[in-house]
């Protein structure tokens, strides 16, 4: 009974906490790309679904049908079409018009943030299937109290459903693994199938998988079972996850009823996973001939010599992430200038071409930069500590085993977005958060597992502190959950350099207490301040919105500025942009998650804009 009082008691903390601090923001936010969804995908989706135009439901790139599917349940309660207000994203709009259009936010992003609370008892579930109800019961404080996570379920983004849907696959497969029931086999593949139809990048998952169910067989199961059987059944399950999710993304993707290549584009036949499907045929084709012509006598000499050498395996692995650890530190602590991570993160998706080593090395820190100081400090200890603990297991049971497919998750994410010349800022690599956390909920219960520790702390006070770390960050931070920063991070280094809109709503809210704000003309950098703005916005990097309208404000924010100056050669005849975004002589300043150079801020235009006469020479 204690022991259910404990759990009932965490579930209730990470529920309320959740509601008292996102329920809010719900409403009072004003973010980048969800006009994409709330006036045009979301919308768009369920019409096609009503007039069963099934071709019209492939509304997106991503493609998103998950998030477009649990999103759209809150609109029968809007009372009016959203795409009707898309009009008055950067046009003058009435205080009655601008709270429609944050009635219109709230009713369709409630959906998925309740969708998001209903999903942590199943995550719950599957880690205390995997690893014992202790460190379910850390993962579930780790993953609920995240501020990151937090604030990803409070917009309308298909990143907000991708990482549910991709974890609770990848812990449904480790169940499988561990317990050997098909249905969890099955349950991953419900789940990978609605992950793909979320997110293409969520394919990388069948080449993880595949790779898992090889590794399984060298840390564990040549124990239990030979190669020829082992490798004969691994093919068979594999075989039934691809099948499982290729029918869930067809069932719940209308796009495909009529159009079979929707569905290969959004699984096997999608490039993330094209690229590597020589490889896998490659690799069953050698092994059934192996298995069948040779009996596996060259498959048990591959595999035993892995088996052999497995601790090596895992112990490079953990010395890999430690090495890049530290090396990430240095740069922050010890101001070592190798790479210019801030620089990299700005613009993730120009890293360029490079000398190879120094372009993946330089990727990569700054792929584990984003990570590593976009979680509570406490979290990053104890991620750590499981990492190391990785050396001292000379015979590793599953939490090891575990924590150790953590480590090939994340960096086989981060070699696939570097081969695709991507860095994966902290939205980009939301996928990896929650497996993260539970690599820190090994560490926490290996940590108290320690003979000195288990007699000098009880688990009680093990979750109470856990609880009043995590909350204390989520409170410092609010409401710019998703810019979070950790608290050891010098004030200097801003992590999430491509934010989803911070500060913007607080920008715009300043600009309409002013007399004649509805009159008003201002310039932003990002379309989220428009949005919330009464007034005539601009975002244009054009000559002609400034030379045919007099602005008044110019509003800029850390994120865009990089962006932004990369234009100067289209505005410096009229607008002096070096100069707006070194000065400090801003009328309203929105500090993003306490971090004073991390901002939104407000300036009269009349400094920066250039006259004409000033060009002329003399």
């Amino acid at each position: 009974m204690r022991e259910k009082i404990i759990t009932i008691l965490i579930f209730f903390i990470v529920v309320a906490s959740s509601f008292y601090f996102g329920f809010h923001r719900l409403e009072n936010f004003s973010g980048v790309d969800e006009p994409y969804w709330s006036y045009g995908r979301v919308p768009g989706f369920w019409n096609a679904v009503k007039t069963m135009n099934w071709k019209k439901t492939n509304i997106s790139d991503k493609p998103g049908v998950p998030l477009a599917i649990v999103s759209g349940a809150g609109l029968p309660f809007i009372g009016a079409n959203p795409k009707d207000y898309k009009v008055f994203r950067y046009s003058p709009k009435t205080p009655e018009q601008l709270q429609k259009i944050r009635d219109i936010y709230f009713r369709l992003r409630l959906p998925v943030f309740l969708f998001t609370l209903a999903m942590l008892p199943v995550f719950y579930f599957l880690i205390k299937k995997l690893l014992g109800r202790n460190i379910a019961r850390f993962s579930l404080l780790f993953i609920g109290l995240s501020p990151v996570l937090l604030g990803i379920s409070l917009i309308i983004n298909s990143d907000a459903m991708l990482w549910i849907l991709t974890a609770l696959s990848t812990l449904g497969l480790f169940v499988f693994l561990k317990e050997g029931e098909r249905k969890y086999l099955v349950l991953s593949g419900f789940f990978l199938g609605l992950s793909v139809i979320t997110k293409y990048v969520a394919n990388i998952l069948f080449v993880y998988f595949f790779l898992i169910f090889l590794l399984e067989y060298i840390f564990h199961a040549h124990r239990k079972v030979p190669i020829a059987k082992y490798l004969k059944q691994s093919f068979v399950n594999y075989a039934i996850v691809l099948a499982t999710a290729v029918a869930t993304a067809f069932v719940f993707f209308p796009a495909t009823w009529v159009n079979l290549h929707a569905l290969l584009n959004a699984t096997i036949g999608n490039k993330v996973f094209s690229s590597t499907w020589p490889l896998f045929v490659g690799l069953i084709g050698l092994f059934a001939l192996d298995i069948f012509a040779a009996r596996a006598r060259f498959s048990k000499i591959i595999f035993d010599f892995f088996v052999k050498y497995k601790n090596v395996i895992a112990g490079a692995l953990a010395a890999l992430f430690l090495f890049f650890s530290l090396f990430v530190f240095l740069h922050v602590w010890a101001h070592l200038k190798i790479f210019d991570l801030q620089a990299i993160i700005a613009s993730p998706k120009g890293i360029g071409k490079g000398e190879i080593l120094q372009k993946f090395t330089g990727a990569i820190s700054a792929d584990l930069y984003s990570l590593l100081f976009s979680v509570s400090p406490l979290i990053l200890l104890l991620v750590l500590f499981s990492v190391g603990n990785i050396f001292r297991k000379k015979d590793p049971k599953r939490d090891t085993i575990t924590a150790v497919y953590i480590l090939i998750f994340i960096f086989l994410y981060y070699l696939g977005s570097t081969v695709n010349e991507v860095v994966t800022t902290v939205r980009y690599q939301i996928m990896v958060y929650p497996l993260v956390f539970v690599l820190a909920a090994i560490g926490v219960h290996q940590f108290l597992e320690i003979e000195k520790v288990k007699k000098n702390m009880a688990l009680p006070a093990a979750f109470a502190v856990a609880v009043i770390v995590l909350l204390a960050s989520l409170y410092f931070v609010k409401p710019h959950f998703l810019a979070y920063a950790s608290e050891i991070l010098p004030k200097n280094f801003v992590v999430n350099l491509k934010g989803m809109g911070e500060g913007s709503i607080e920008a715009a809210d300043y600009l309409n207490s002013l007399p004649g704000a509805h009159e008003m003309k201002i310039w932003s950098d990002k379309g989220a301040v428009c949005e919330a703005f009464i007034g005539k916005c601009f975002i244009d990097f054009k000559r002609q919105v400034f030379e045919q309208n007099k602005i008044d404000y110019f509003v800029i924010s850390t994120d865009r500025r990089s962006r932004s100056l990369k234009r100067t050669s289209i505005l410096d005849e009229n607008v002096d942009i070096k100069k707006l975004y070194r000065s400090n002589d801003y009328v309203f300043n929105a500090i993003i998650a306490n971090n004073p150079n991390d901002f939104v801020r407000v300036y009269q235009a009349s400094e920066f804009l250039i006259k004409k006469d000033d060009n002329r020479e003399d």
